[in-house]
């Protein structure tokens, strides 16, 4: 997907059940070699793919089993969102996925999992009942609530770091339609519009999921052409209950000012989580670096303003996402994912088509980075950190979780055998 990873591995094995993926853990150790895993294949960092190792493929392990009864789903890994959301859908049902539906299930959840319905249902991996995994060993096990609780806490924001997932149970919540859709304003608004949606979001009801943009407008077929390659800031939204209560909810965000366009409307919830693919297919260039922020003040925003006129390509964005809500109800030591309480995500997500201009795009990515050190909590969510070593990581986690974390690396990967990842080294 990221066109910056340029690796080849010396084999590629498609795995199509729990033993395959048993056989592949023990072949390459046995071999002494480099192992990665790729279920979505949308890793920006691109761990995924390794150099003269071997890869294992989880593309192929599509099953599902849909739980009417109790609300409940459970997976094989090679899911990506746009075929979840196919299968709970059919149900009227739901659970938090990614922004865009090429996005793999397990790379995602085990993260964390922020997305368009986070602040009703949670974290992606909140939603996580139970997951079979294989480990370092070669060994099958089940993990939930009562069994193997420690590895089923780590799963939950800790990523790839204690084995392969073979498959996954999700608890499902009633979505079927979506009042959403996209608000551009001028850049010049914001500071009025970014002010607006910090206060806005501290009563707003937490079926409303925010999501401001900030890029050049793109050359999309739903934007008038006079706004195409226009500095922008746009809202994305997403209000899961019934279109009459989402217009009276999002009509102060239309009447910030005068917008360039509004394009809210009620649709079902699979038709959003498309709506912005197009802008994030494969083969560009990217580079993905992110900071917690929790104080959207004037500097802080001048700061983004700042860089975000001067954007060194049309196709980056950078994306502020409105935690909060049931992100909250969850204890913050209750799993793995660490600093619930933050206010909002910020990701800058680089991309440009020509190798050539790599190091001005780099540059700029790199600069803009550094300037919001100080704006931000020095924190990070682990999704959005590119491959910056293992000192960024850290940063991921509270220092009690972080511990913990290395403690349970040691239980069930004392060699870090798997380390083609956001690496949590061994106690």
């Amino acid at each position: 997907w990221n066109a910056r990873i340029n690796r080849h591995p010396s084999l590629i094995i498609k795995c199509r059940d729990t033993q395959d993926i048993v056989n592949t853990i023990k072949f390459t150790r046995e071999n002494d070699l480099l192992l990665s895993v790729r279920a979505g294949g949308h890793n920006h960092a691109g761990f995924a793919v390794c150099n003269r190792g071997v890869m294992m493929d989880l593309s192929e392990m599509k099953a599902t089993k849909l739980d009417l009864e109790n609300k409940k789903i459970t997976i094989q890994p090679g899911l990506t969102f746009k075929e979840y959301d196919a299968e709970t859908h059919k149900a009227g049902l739901a659970s938090t996925g990614a922004i865009v539906s090429m996005v793999g299930v397990p790379g995602f959840t085990l993260g964390g999992g922020i997305g368009w319905l986070h602040r009703k249902a949670g974290l992606g991996c909140d939603n996580l009942i139970s997951a079979q995994v294989v480990t370092a060993d070669g060994d099958v096990v089940m993990t939930d609530e009562n069994e193997n609780t420690d590895l089923f806490w780590g799963l939950r924001g800790g990523g790839g770091n204690f084995g392969v997932v073979s498959s996954l149970e999700f608890k499902l919540h009633r979505v079927m339609n979506v009042y959403s859709g996209l608000i551009l304003y001028p850049l010049e608004e914001l500071g009025k519009v970014v002010t607006f949606v910090r206060d806005y979001l501290e009563s707003a009801p937490e079926e409303l999921c925010i999501w401001m943009f900030m890029r050049r407008a793109p050359e999309s077929e739903s934007l008038p052409g006079n706004i195409h390659g226009k500095h922008v800031v746009i809202l994305g939204v997403c209000y899961c209950g019934t279109a009459e209560n989402g217009i009276k909810i999002l009509e102060p965000l239309r009447d910030l000012g005068k917008p360039l366009i509004s394009l809210l409307k009620e649709r079902p919830y699979p038709e959003w989580q498309q709506a912005l693919d197009p802008a994030w297919g494969d083969g560009f260039h990217n580079e993905w670096m992110g900071h917690y922020i929790n104080e959207l003040d004037e500097n802080t925003i001048n700061t983004i303003y700042g860089y975000v006129s001067k954007v060194s390509s049309p196709y980056t964005d950078v994306k502020l996402a409105g935690l909060g809500g049931s992100i909250n109800k969850v204890g913050e030591d209750d799993t793995a994912f660490s600093f619930r309480n933050s206010k909002f995500a910020m990701v800058i997500q680089t991309r440009w088509k020509d190798s050539a201009e790599s190091e001005k795009h780099l540059n700029w990515t790199h600069d803009f980075f550094n300037a919001m050190r100080s704006h931000g909590s020095g924190n990070v969510y682990v999704n959005f950190i590119s491959d910056e070593g293992e000192k960024r990581v850290e940063d991921a986690y509270n220092d009690t979780t972080f511990d913990k974390l290395r403690k349970l690396k040691s239980k069930f990967d004392p060699a870090n055998f798997f380390r083609m990842n956001q690496n949590i080294k061994p106690a």
